[in-house]
């Protein structure tokens, strides 16, 4: 099966979407795409690996044992010549995210691997890379991934995944 859909809560799956986007970001690290779509109306530095007991050291061995954010896999997907294509509503919330990420780019030299585009009308919430695309509900916030009910699918399809690509492209800036 090359798709998979969570049905999520804070009471039933709630490290379902934790987990997958896990895994795709660790295919990711792996087997790197040359640019990797981000877009969400809302963006948090959401902890994305729990590397306290070292079982992500492989992934990226400058990794210290401690909680792997969103922002330490940006910035080392960015270090493997990904570029980084983050679209974000136009909101105070993520004005609170895009320095910190900038900041981290600058400081590995890699700044300009990424593009920040922000709409006022963005409502769409995907993740898309080479291998898989990731759609639904979902924020990539504490709230999207652990709390709210969300329903998010997964798909490693390679149809689908170049579906999303064509789609994103044309109509996935606002």
């Amino acid at each position: 099966m090359l798709d998979r859909h969570i049905f999520k809560s804070a009471t039933t799956a709630p490290t379902a979407v934790r987990d997958a986007l896990g895994l795709c970001f660790a295919q990711e690290l792996l087997v790197p795409s040359p640019r990797v779509i981000l877009v969400a109306p809302w963006i948090s530095n959401i902890v994305i690996f729990d590397n306290r007991m070292g079982q992500f050291d492989g992934l990226n061995p400058g990794w210290d044992r401690r909680e792997i954010r969103l922002i330490d896999v940006l910035v080392a997907m960015a270090c493997n010549s990904t570029v980084l294509d983050v679209r974000v509503r136009t909101d105070a919330h993520n004005q609170l995210f895009k320095p910190r990420l900038f900041s981290a780019l600058g400081d590995a030299g890699v700044k300009d691997q990424c593009v920040w585009t922000e709409s006022s009308v963005l409502h769409t919430k995907s993740l898309l890379t080479d291998h898989v695309v990731i759609g639904g509900s979902m924020n990539f916030t504490e709230n999207g991934i652990a709390i709210n009910a969300e329903a998010v699918t997964i798909s490693f399809e390679s149809y689908k995944v170049a579906q999303a690509h064509t789609e994103l492209d044309e109509h996935g800036a606002s």
